[in-house]
C-alpha cells in the first residue's frame, strides 16, 4: 500500500465483513494505529511490545491466538553489513517486505523474524548478503539485552526541511533528492511523500531508497553560524 487511504479502505472492508479472527502480516506503526482505530470495538493482540514492526491479531474474543512467527539467527556476519544490505538480499529473494518484521544487527549477528509459513524458504535461499556468505540458524525471539547497532549524528542545516536533511546526511545535490522525491524513492513514516519542502517533526522516520533511513530525534538549538542543530539515528 502506497498511501494511507488504500490502507484504510482495506482495513474498514475487512471490518465491515468481519466473521473469524484476522491474523495481519508484519505492519508498520501508522497501519498498526490504523488497524486499531477501524477495530476499535474488538481484541487486538500485538507480536510484541516494543518492536516496530509488528503482526496483530484481531478478534472478538479474549483470547491471543499463536502469531505464527520463526525466529532466525546469522551463523557470522561482517561488521559492515548494514539494514539496507540484509533488507535488500531479502527483497531480491522475492520476498515483500510485510513477510518479515524488524532486522536486528548487533556487532556479531544479524537477527530476523518472518512469518512461519515463509521461514523455510528464507533460510534456505538467503546464503548471501553483500559480498559475504552467510547462514542463519532457527533460534528463539532475540533477549531483550541484545543491543543494536545505530550511528548516531548531529548535524547543521538551514532548516529542518525534508530535502535538506536528505541532502546534507548523504551528501547528496538538492536538485538530485528532488528527483529522488519526484519519482517517489522517500518515505516519511512509511509512506511515500511528494512534499520536497516537508518540515519534519519530532521521531519522524525517512526512507530513502538504496540509502537507508534516518530517524529525526529532536533540534539542539543553533550553531555558531546560525544553523540549526539536528540530532539523528541513521540506519544504513
Amino acid at each position: 500500500m502506497n498511501t494511507k487511504s488504500e490502507f484504510y479502505q482495506r482495513v474498514k472492508k475487512q471490518e465491515e465483513r468481519y466473521n473469524k479472527p484476522i491474523l495481519y502480516r508484519y505492519l508498520n506503526p501508522l497501519e498498526q494505529e490504523i488497524v486499531k482505530n477501524v477495530f476499535k470495538d474488538y481484541y487486538i493482540f500485538e507480536s510484541s511490545i516494543d518492536a516496530e514492526y509488528k503482526r496483530l491479531y484481531v478478534t472478538d474474543l479474549n483470547e491471543e491466538l499463536d502469531f505464527q512467527i520463526s525466529y532466525y539467527k546469522s551463523t557470522y556476519m561482517d561488521k559492515e553489513i548494514s539494514h539496507r544490505d540484509v533488507l535488500g538480499a531479502l527483497m531480491n529473494l522475492g520476498i515483500n517486505r510485510d513477510v518479515f518484521g524488524d532486522i536486528l544487527i548487533t556487532d556479531s549477528h544479524v537477527y530476523i523474524e518472518c512469518i512461519k509459513e515463509q521461514s523455510t524458504y528464507i533460510k534456505d535461499n538467503l546464503h548471501q548478503i553483500k559480498r559475504d556468505f552467510i547462514f542463519f540458524e532457527e533460534t528463539t525471539k532475540p533477549d531483550e539485552s541484545i543491543v543494536e547497532k545505530k550511528e548516531e549524528l548531529t548535524i547543521s542545516v538551514d532548516s529542518i526541511r525534508l530535502d535538506a536533511i536528505i541532502s546534507k546526511v548523504f551528501g547528496i545535490k538538492r536538485d538530485d533528492v528532488k528527483k529522488m522525491i519526484e519519482q517517489g524513492y522517500v518515505k516519511v513514516n512509511y509512506f511515500i511523500t511528494e512534499k520536497i519542502m516537508h518540515k519534519l517533526n519530532p521521531c519522524d522516520i525517512i526512507s530513502i531508497r538504496g540509502y537507508g533511513r534516518i530517524i529525526y530525534i529532536d533540534t539542539e538549538g543553533l550553531s555558531k553560524k546560525q544553523k540549526t542543530r539536528v540530532k539523528l539515528h541513521i540506519l544504513r
